[in-house]
């Protein structure tokens, strides 16, 4: 017992990511809502706990919609001007899955041991009760994927 029975990657991942906005909610509504009506997929959705009313703001999308989804953030900034993002592609994202980990503590800490044994560059992480995702330069991909590989003794899918 492991805890991760998969490991997929996915290339060509852009982040984004939004420091020191408002923590206003109409503000989010209007850009979740403008790139799902623009048919952008996000993944890896993440905010940080309020800062007085400022948060952070990152979320990762196909790196070939990226310039798609600058020119709709060009938009925004005419609503809001404090929306400037910070963009980082050539990203790979390795998913680890596994049941077990709903009840088996140290999955995470074993995967960013392994990641940072290698000496990836680890650029976010989000969990779900039975997932891991880590996003990680594409330079750094197979590197910390072969690292994982051996640390769960689990084969990445091509």
């Amino acid at each position: 017992m492991n805890g991760v029975s998969k490991i997929t990657v996915t290339d060509d991942v852009a982040l984004l990511t939004f420091h020191n906005i408002p923590n206003d909610w109409k503000i989010l509504s209007q850009i979740f809502t403008g790139l799902a009506d623009a048919q952008v997929n996000l993944d890896m959705i993440s905010q940080t706990a309020p800062q007085g009313h400022q948060i952070d703001l990152s979320f990762t999308l196909r790196a070939g919609q990226l310039v798609e989804v600058l020119g709709l953030i060009n938009r925004f900034k005419e609503l809001h001007a404090g929306l400037f993002p910070m963009v980082s592609n050539g990203n790979c994202k390795i998913q680890l899955y596994g049941e077990e980990m709903r009840e088996l503590y140290g999955v995470a800490a074993r995967a960013i041991s392994a990641v940072a044994g290698v000496g990836a560059e680890l650029t976010m992480i989000s969990t779900g009760e039975v997932e891991i995702a880590l996003l990680v330069p594409q330079a750094d991909c197979a590197e910390a994927v072969h690292a994982l590989e051996e640390a769960f003794q689990v084969s990445a899918d091509a």
